[in-house]
């Protein structure tokens, strides 16, 4: 069970709500009552939808009987009028079935995402489809050894994102948080608030996965707020207008006028014809650049619409949504103008519409003009709409935590260094009915944890690490409490030889830690998480090397865990009080190991490998 500010209690001098805590709980009832609610809504449609599909059928026969046997055969205008009658009938129930479709979709979406929320409760989201691989590399200080990315991991479990923009700010959210303590609050009290509205981000998430994780819209954003224009001169544009009326008069003029007279007009609109087509051929380098981005994402534009005014319209009572809701409310104009421009864009891209258009009315030089006044009036706040999309979306991802996590809660920044201090921790991606949770508190200090073979000390400094993280960005965390003060996450636990580099794993093993000591040199704030430390040589020159960190990191003041099956490494806490140990142990029943996977203090005082060696008949 979690807490989620969702209640308005006061306001603030400086304009801020105070929230009150409310609980929300991490069970399916929710999800099971909105996919059942939303099932029967998407049959119902379907049920109205067919009978319009065969209202329409009927109506089309009725016209061609109608054409046939009134309007050939008997009354030409009483068919005439009956025809239009039906076929004004037929192009309503058109337009009714079309809108009951559009519905329809909804609905299904809105059971898909519904059943989603389901599985990632239950543990199916294993098969979720981004996993946000490419995000980050090994090279990055801790988002393959804490699972923040990639197969099962932080991103595929929470990632709610639907655009480019919201998928870039929770990737940055999880890779690099970087906010300050007010920052934090404002997003915390914004995730918890929309964790307690699930049918209103399920609502715009399936919005957000109209427009679609795609290139080809932050090309055009970028385009948008480049400040460059290519109609700048107004006569230019002027004459342009001039030349396109003229085209269109003599068009018209050609057809209207009898023959005797349509031959003069028809010439002058070939002429003015062929000088279109002959200005749109020499601008074309010039606007074909900055219109194919836009045609190239006009869907994705035009799809933006939809989920800006669902978040501009809604009632938000936290500070940071009540901020976001605000800038997308000053989008909203702006945005369905420019759709409309970009629907403009793609009916003349790259079709066969494209020779008429231009030769008639300038069709590209036209659309460039109108984005060249929208860029003049809107372009320079462009980037901060999208950018405010894209947090929304961010903070959407981490109000699942809640919804699928047991015991989650919001952490609480507290002034000072090297503070975390849990109750009930446990680890986010392991499923609720196994989760072991601990107490720990850093206390500043270096922890070294021992124990056997999967007895769970990777696992808790994974647990350590991935909940910082999420402290960090602003989101809940797997504990029934925590005060933290924001850290910078360094880890070394998956390490892996390169043959290609000549580089051993052990060698890999000391790069990592020299990383680490060099950021720490300079960064009080580091929280290193350090697996086996030395695993990859032997015992003399393993305790020789971890003495040697573990000075230097308790030298720079900065705090972190390390694990070691080498009990002689426990006793380098013995010289110095800001090195403790705790360790993970097992137990023996009826020839069988046990894990409890409960941390406790003090070095281990058991061992398992020779347990281990009997079991699968190495040793006798």
């Amino acid at each position: 069970m979690g807490l989620c500010y969702t209640k308005a209690v006061s306001q603030k001098p400086n304009g801020g709500t105070r929230m009150e805590q409310v609980r929300y709980r991490a069970d399916g009832s929710v999800w099971q009552e909105l996919l059942l609610k939303h099932r029967a809504q998407e049959k119902k449609w379907d049920r109205l939808s067919l009978v319009f599909g065969l209202t329409k059928l009927a109506l089309l026969i009725t016209i061609f009987l109608t054409v046939y046997f009134i309007w050939l055969r008997q009354s030409p205008a009483v068919g005439a009028a009956l025809t239009a009658v039906q076929a004004a009938a037929f192009l309503a129930a058109c337009i009714v079935q079309s809108k009951m479709n559009a519905r329809m979709r909804f609905e299904a979406g809105m059971v898909e995402l519904a059943q989603k929320n389901l599985d990632r409760l239950e543990g199916r989201w294993g098969e979720f489809k981004d996993t946000g691989e490419e995000l980050a590399g090994p090279e990055h200080e801790y988002a393959r050894d804490l699972d923040i990315v990639g197969r099962r991991s932080l991103f595929q479990l929470l990632n709610s994102t639907g655009t480019s923009f919201g998928r870039a700010r929770f990737a940055a959210d999880l890779l690099s948080p970087r906010c300050g303590a007010q920052e934090l609050v404002k997003r915390q009290q914004a995730v918890a608030e929309l964790a307690g509205k699930p049918e209103f981000c399920c609502r715009l998430e399936w919005l957000l996965g109209r427009v679609g994780v795609d290139a080809s819209l932050p090309r055009a954003a970028d385009r948008l707020a480049d400040g460059k224009r290519r109609l700048q001169n107004r006569t230019v544009r002027a004459l342009l207008w001039v030349l396109r009326a003229a085209t269109c008069v003599s068009a018209l003029a050609a057809v209207v006028l009898p023959e005797s007279l349509a031959s003069v007009p028809g010439i002058v609109f070939c002429v003015l014809f062929l000088a279109q087509l002959a200005i749109w051929g020499a601008a074309s380098p010039r606007i074909r650049p900055f219109l194919g981005a836009m045609a190239e994402a006009s869907q994705r534009v035009s799809a933006c619409a939809a989920p800006v005014e669902a978040a501009a319209g809604e009632e938000f009572e936290s500070e940071k949504l009540r901020e976001l809701s605000g800038v997308l409310r000053d989008a909203q104009e702006p945005l369905r103008r420019l759709a409309s421009i970009s629907r403009r864009i793609g009916m003349g891209s790259g079709s066969v519409l494209a020779f008429p258009l231009n030769g008639l009315f300038l069709w590209d030089l036209w659309n460039a003009a109108s984005l060249d006044r929208w860029k003049r009036r809107w372009g320079s706040e462009s980037r901060r709409w999208f950018e405010a999309l894209g947090e929304l979306e961010s903070l959407l991802s981490l109000a699942n935590l809640p919804r699928c996590c047991a015991g989650a809660s919001l952490p609480r920044p507290v002034e000072g260094s090297g503070v975390f201090t849990a109750r009930a921790l446990g680890h986010p991606l392991l499923p609720n009915e196994t989760r072991v949770c601990n107490d720990f508190a850093l206390d500043g200090g270096i922890h070294i944890v021992s124990g056997s073979n999967m007895a769970g000390k990777t696992t808790f400094l994974r647990t350590v690490g991935v909940n910082m993280v999420l402290a960090c960005a602003g989101g809940f965390v797997c504990a029934e409490s925590l005060d933290f003060s924001p850290m910078r996450v360094m880890t070394s636990m998956r390490l892996s030889d390169d043959l290609s580099g000549r580089i051993s794993t052990f060698y890999a093993e000391l790069q990592r830690i020299k990383t680490i000591l060099d950021a720490s040199a300079l960064d009080k704030s580091v929280l290193f998480l350090i697996d086996e430390i030395f695993r990859g040589t032997n015992s003399v020159d393993r305790l020789v090397g971890a003495q040697a960190v573990l000075r230097r990191l308790e030298g720079f003041g900065v705090c972190g865990m390390i694990t070691t099956h080498d009990l002689e490494i426990c006793r380098l806490a013995d010289d110095s009080p800001q090195v403790r140990n705790c360790c993970f142990c097992e137990s023996y029943r009826d020839g069988e190991i046990f894990f409890d996977y409960k941390r406790q203090e003090g070095p281990s005082k058991t061992t398992n490998g020779q347990f281990l060696l009997r079991k699968v008949g190495i040793l006798p």
